[in-house]
């Protein structure tokens, strides 16, 4: 079965256009608008990937990936920031937080599919946030 990304984003439009170049190279993709339905839709079935927003309503994503990295289940699920905070120190809090590696928005939709698939894979990350193994 081809692997399930979970897009947590706030912005229609974004998890629009990850969506389709998602699905488009054959990924299965389910969409959460704010951190607490990404919580339960990771809940509901596991993903291979979690692609997070930071700044989300209800539930933020650094919050959220806290509780799925603590989450016994499901922390070992990779989860990439997907967000626009690009300042000097923001890699690190996503480290800190429990990213896996951020990607900076906007991202040509080629270079998302890249960075979702070499995680997936458990390669090295672009922009990888920490040296954890």
């Amino acid at each position: 079965m081809n692997p399930l990304v979970l897009v947590a984003d706030d912005d229609a439009d974004n998890r629009a256009v990850a969506a389709a170049a998602l699905k488009a190279a054959g990924f299965r993709v389910v969409l959460a608008e704010d951190g607490a339905a990404a919580l339960a839709l990771a809940e509901a079935e596991p993903p291979d990937l979690v692609l997070m927003d930071m700044g989300m309503p209800v539930l933020d994503g650094w919050e959220t990936t806290r509780r799925l990295k603590a989450n016994p289940l499901l922390g070992g699920v990779p989860v990439l920031a997907f967000t626009a905070y690009a300042l000097a120190g923001d890699a690190e809090k996503a480290a800190r937080a429990g990213c896996d590696g951020v990607i900076a928005k906007p991202c040509a939709p080629a270079r998302l599919v890249a960075e979702v698939r070499k995680a997936i894979a458990g390669g090295s990350l672009h922009g990888k946030a920490d040296s954890r193994p």
